[in-house]
């Protein structure tokens, strides 16, 4: 369970992962073991699952949308697309689409191959492919 001041200390490291303890403890007006202890605490709850970077790169960026049949298990092919090399995140979502990843890799072929993949599993009744243009990431 988090409370308020965890939720700063997340909100915090998901805009830089690499703040110091230090200078979010004086953001906050606690200690830095307060910091350092809480974030421990999450991490070891699985609240944080872990710590991350965004770059910026030239490579073919995309959302993979994917339908799957009613009778399927979503979270099997979840589990078997998050190893896929590529592919950075998934998601299991409401609405049209029951999966989305996002992909990050080098060419459009190297997309392409990733979706074919996707497309030979039996339960996928279909997918969608969204490039992603342009990021905006959060500043402090």
């Amino acid at each position: 369970m988090i409370d308020r001041l965890d939720a700063k200390i997340i909100e915090i490291l998901r805009k830089d992962s690499r703040k110091p303890f230090v200078e979010i403890a004086q953001n906050l007006k606690v200690s830095e073991g307060t910091i350092r202890s809480r974030v421990r605490r999450m991490v070891d709850e699985d609240v944080i699952k872990g710590f991350t970077i965004k770059t910026s790169s030239k490579n073919v960026k995309a959302l993979l949308e994917i339908r799957i049949d009613v009778n399927a298990d979503c979270d099997k092919i979840a589990e078997e697309l998050i190893n896929y090399e590529g592919v950075n995140e998934v998601f299991e979502v409401t609405g049209d689409q029951d999966i989305v990843a996002i992909v990050d890799v080098e060419s459009s072929p190297q997309l392409n191959e990733i979706i074919e993949r996707v497309r030979h599993y039996d339960s996928v009744l279909s997918t969608r492919t969204r490039l992603i243009l342009k990021e905006h990431f959060g500043d402090e």
